[in-house]
């Protein structure tokens, strides 16, 4: 009876060994979860590290100034428009900028640009796979993103690809793709310092391998917000004020496509001054200093002319590169191609707004529309594009018509 007893208990026992012993294997794959006290992870060798923390994102730094005078006068300011609330647009003439319905020819694995896209989403199409899940993704979270502290999780979603030797630099160099192929597709995503935002990793290692966990945010206790702008109140104020602005324009244009384009150049040559102080403002980057402060250097023109013309449906893409303006001087620059009846051409709204010099200050004609709606004979003897942000990563522009418009 003794010897019986004794095998129970003995049964009994190794029973209870053999589900702890379960109960904690699971823990250690994951699939269930023990509270920290009892879990062996603790004692394994976990891991936690970053990609890209301490790396600014390559965005490219503009500073060409389009000289076309040897003395500098600089223009007067033009009085800002009286503010009026703007309506809410109907359905008809709504433009979509989702980033999700987007139909892409793709070759090979190679990913051709579309040229008639009029929904924000001209360098989206270009990214890879993991380009498209980062942007996307940011783009779905811009509301909390205003905020400058937030983390877009993206869990385990590039696990797999990180696992391969060259995953880290296929990540890295999609992530920074992205970062600009954003920026580019919406320029009414001016807030954002993307200097200030990093790509994390964590890597945890238990006995089935490394599993890794992708989040994008800002360095500890920082914002990723631009200087001038410290919570998200400040974004909805400084939103509010642009879409005044956009409004007052977009109210009077009239006419074709061409006179709609023409009334848009001629109103950001009237208005904005090129900001050439030795140290530029953050926002003269952006349409917020292009519209609301009237502020800008060669990029915030180009994003404020097509921050307009997309309002309006017309097709625009910001183009990188680099100029040689009248002194000789090479320099990078940003510029703009606009479909119009059913071509491209370039529109340099900046180097058409020049530093003024001599007589009585006036820009001509010759000079107001030196670089309007322009054609590759005559374009591409000052411009060059370079759509490389990133090595083996580069965007591709839309191919500009062999002569000008008119």
């Amino acid at each position: 009876m003794r010897r019986r007893r004794g095998s129970f208990f003995l049964t009994i026992f190794v029973c209870c060994i053999i589900v702890v012993c379960v109960v904690i294997s699971l823990d250690l794959v994951g699939i269930v979860k023990l509270p920290e006290k009892f879990s062996l992870k603790k004692y394994l060798s976990n891991s936690i590290g970053t990609l890209g923390a301490g790396e600014e994102i390559y965005y490219p730094d503009y500073n060409a100034t389009g000289l076309n005078a040897e003395n500098k006068v600089t223009q007067d300011e033009v009085e800002i428009p009286e503010e009026v609330i703007p309506p809410v647009k109907d359905e008809e003439t709504k433009i979509d900028y989702s980033v999700l319905n987007i139909l892409n020819r793709e070759n090979n694995g190679v990913v051709e640009p579309d040229y008639n896209v009029t929904d924000n989403s001209f360098f989206y199409t270009q990214l890879d796979t993991y380009g498209k899940t980062f942007y996307s993704r940011l783009y779905a979270n811009l509301d909390n993103l205003k905020t400058g502290t937030y983390s877009v999780d993206f869990g385990t979603t590039f696990n797999e690809l990180l696992h391969k030797s060259d995953g880290e630099q296929i990540l890295t160099n999609a992530f920074q793709l992205s970062i600009n192929a954003l920026l580019l597709d919406h320029p009414e995503i001016f807030y954002l310092d993307v200097t200030k935002m990093y790509m994390f990793t964590e890597a945890t290692t238990t006995v089935i391998g490394t599993t890794y966990k992708i989040s994008i945010g800002p360095d500890s206790g920082n914002s990723y917000l631009m200087s001038e702008f410290y919570s998200l109140n400040d974004v909805y104020i400084a939103e509010d004020n642009l879409r005044t602005q956009l409004y007052s324009i977009t109210s009077k244009l009239s006419g074709s496509n061409y006179d709609k384009i023409l009334q848009v150049h001629n109103y950001l040559v009237d208005n904005i001054n090129y900001d050439s102080s030795a140290l530029e403002q953050e926002s003269s980057h952006t349409i917020y200093g292009a519209l609301v402060k009237k502020l800008a250097v060669c990029d915030g023109y180009a994003k404020a002319f097509k921050y307009i013309l997309d309002s309006i449906g017309i097709s625009c893409v910001e183009v990188c590169g680099i100029a040689q303006n009248s002194q000789g001087a090479t320099e990078s620059h940003a510029w703009n191609d606009v479909l119009l009846d059913g071509n491209w051409y370039a529109v340099d709204v900046t180097w058409d707004d020049p530093i003024l010099s001599g007589g009585d200050g006036k820009l001509t004609n010759d000079l107001r529309y030196c670089y309007f709606l322009k054609g590759a004979d005559t374009f591409y003897g000052t411009h060059q594009e370079d759509g490389y942000i990133v090595s083996n990563g580069e965007f591709r522009y839309p191919e500009i018509s062999e002569v000008a418009y008119y």
